[in-house]
């Protein structure tokens, strides 16, 4: 697989965490956030990833800053989705399994828009 960036959607396998809680889990679409690599030599090869889920319900549209809305052929996404971006997740390389394809840069600005919001002091 080539060089992984910023924006690039990905198939990779969200583990199931014990306790059960409200993560996501299994095999789904996800959009790379960050690159350990860009700022140092982790411990371990991984990304930081925002799951998509094409479950939204009414918590997406009472909130679509925090859960902006794709739709089905935006970063190669298969249908319409939400990114869920209060589950921001690091994830070892070894869970992605494809690469689907990558967000535009305006494709991908409410996504960050939404992690530095929640960052902000």
């Amino acid at each position: 697989m080539s060089a992984i960036r910023i924006g690039d959607v990905l198939r990779v396998q969200f583990p199931a965490q014990r306790p059960p809680g409200h993560e996501q889990v299994g095999t789904r679409p996800a959009v790379v956030v960050g690159i350990p690599e860009q700022v140092g030599s982790p411990r371990y090869p991984g990304l930081i990833m925002v799951p998509f889920t094409t479950s939204a319900s009414d918590y997406a549209a009472n909130s679509p800053a925090l859960y902006p809305q794709f739709l089905a052929g935006q970063g190669g996404l298969p249908l319409d989705s939400v990114a869920l971006c209060d589950h921001v997740r690091s994830l070892g390389v070894s869970r992605i399994l494809a690469r689907l394809g990558s967000l535009s840069p305006e494709e991908y600005a409410p996504v960050e828009a939404a992690l530095q919001g929640m960052l902000r002091r």
